[in-house]
């Protein structure tokens, strides 16, 4: 008769076998805890890891913002009289003073019928023509009044795209017992001659077409600039090839004076952004190998070679000298007011840096962005060996965290497997001396009895 699984508890020894079992399986677990404890930081050091790819990513963007001339010369472009006209500048504007004078705006053809009672007064049925830029478009309203054709001309427009838009317009006008009271407004989409249509219409359509044809609200017209004594024309009220790089929104008639210029404050912001991304991945460094009250590591990552590593790299491109830039005044960070603290963290000199740029601001644009030797050139590109999603090394780190958390949950349900092998064998050892000894016990009383 088996007795796997049975115990007595110790009622024929004496022994609590149940505590003894405990013990002993207890003091078989401990390899197990220790493997759960190490699973455990794997985990976190995974985690870690994938934290410290977030502040890289940071880095990585503001150092792209940084690492190309067109990126980093941003260029500001002011009006001396935003009612006349505004102005935008890229990075392909060259500083400087322009005068624009604004003569006439560009405007938008509107041509409107006479006049009807109704909305949906009968007007005529039939085919209509607009012509847009040497092309006719045919259209064929699906009913015979005003609202009708409105729905049509813009369906067409929503499928086609010709600029011509219609709607019918309650006038109020109560003339006539209001007999025109309703207009049939039909208009360009956009401003300029090259935008302006005409509209005529077959035998059911041909009066109205023939009355909104002949009856301009408003004509098209051209943008008309003066430009350092030359005339120039534009189809719209938003010029940019007048300049290289800027851009004019025109408002009204009149003259403004543009002044393009460096714009140091946003070029600040950028560095700035720089500095902080970085300062964030240093911190992050540093917490890694801070030390508790009690002196022992707060970190699992502490004196991790892999962050060692970056962390030397990182300041190497940051130390590098630019000779390339021109200028041997402006060829380190530290020259431009960005230094490096005790810490390792940076400190950005504001204006300091904006000297530097208005000295020699192509000189500043190199340390940055020379091809070769550019700081935030080779900062982005040593940022990518970490941060590459398919060979970068913190890729590579993740990997083996999971190949290591993976092989150590494998030890660790081996082993729990062989502890409940091993506690079914305790119980089934003293479940078998229990049983012995209750035999023992009970034959040694009938020898009793039999002697007295």
């Amino acid at each position: 008769m088996s007795t796997a699984g049975i115990s007595f508890g110790g009622l024929a020894s004496g022994l609590d076998t149940k505590a003894i079992i405990s013990a002993l399986v207890a003091l078989e677990e401990r390899p197990i805890r220790a493997m759960e404890t190490k699973k455990a930081s794997y985990t976190k050091q995974k985690s870690m890891f994938s934290d410290l790819r977030g502040l890289l990513d940071k880095l990585s963007t503001s150092a792209k913002a940084l690492k190309t001339s067109t990126d980093f010369l941003k260029m500001k472009a002011a009006s001396s009289d935003e009612e006349v006209l505004t102005a935008s500048a890229s990075t392909s504007a060259t500083p400087g003073t322009y005068t624009v004078t604004v003569n006439s705006l560009a405007k938008a053809q509107v041509k409107a019928s006479t006049g009807s009672s109704s909305a949906t007064a009968v007007v005529g049925t039939g085919e209509l023509v607009i012509n847009v830029k040497g092309l006719d478009h045919v259209i064929t309203p699906g009913g015979d009044n005003l609202t009708d054709i409105a729905t049509a001309i813009n369906a067409y427009d929503d499928a086609n795209e010709i600029g011509v838009r219609a709607e019918v317009v309650d006038t109020g006008n109560t003339a006539n017992g209001g007999a025109q009271r309703y207009q049939l407004v039909v208009r360009a989409t956009e401003p300029g001659t090259e935008n302006a249509f005409t509209i005529s219409g077959d035998a059911g359509l041909a009066t109205l077409m023939s009355q909104i044809q002949g009856n301009t609200i408003t004509a098209a017209t051209d943008t008309s600039l003066t430009v350092n004594g030359i005339n120039v024309t534009r189809s719209t009220n938003q010029v940019a090839d007048v300049f290289p790089g800027i851009t004019l929104d025109l408002k009204k008639a009149g003259t403004a004076t543009i002044t393009v210029s460096t714009d140091s404050e946003e070029i600040g912001k950028k560095v700035q952004e720089f500095v902080d991304a970085y300062n964030k991945v240093v911190d992050f460094f540093t917490d890694q190998n801070a030390l508790d009250a009690e002196g022992k590591a707060k970190s699992p990552l502490f004196g991790d070679s892999t962050l060692r590593s970056m962390r030397g790299a990182l300041r190497t491109v940051l130390g590098g000298a630019v000779d390339t830039s021109g200028n041997p005044a402006y060829q380190m960070l530290s020259q431009l007011g960005i230094k490096s603290d005790t810490a390792g963290k940076l400190t950005f000199d504001k204006t300091k840096f904006d000297e530097a740029l208005a000295a020699d601001e192509d000189a500043v644009a190199a340390v940055f962005t020379d091809a070769t030797k550019g700081i935030a050139v080779k900062m982005f590109d040593q940022l990518d060996l970490y941060t590459d999603s398919v060979e970068g090394l913190l890729k590579s780190r993740s990997d083996t965290f999971d190949r290591q958390v993976k092989d150590t949950q494998s030890r660790i349900d081996q082993a729990e497997r062989r502890l409940t092998l091993y506690e079914k064998q305790l119980e089934a050892k003293y479940a078998n001396l229990e049983s012995l000894l209750s035999r023992l016990q009970s034959q040694g009383s009938s020898v009793n009895s039999i002697g007295r």
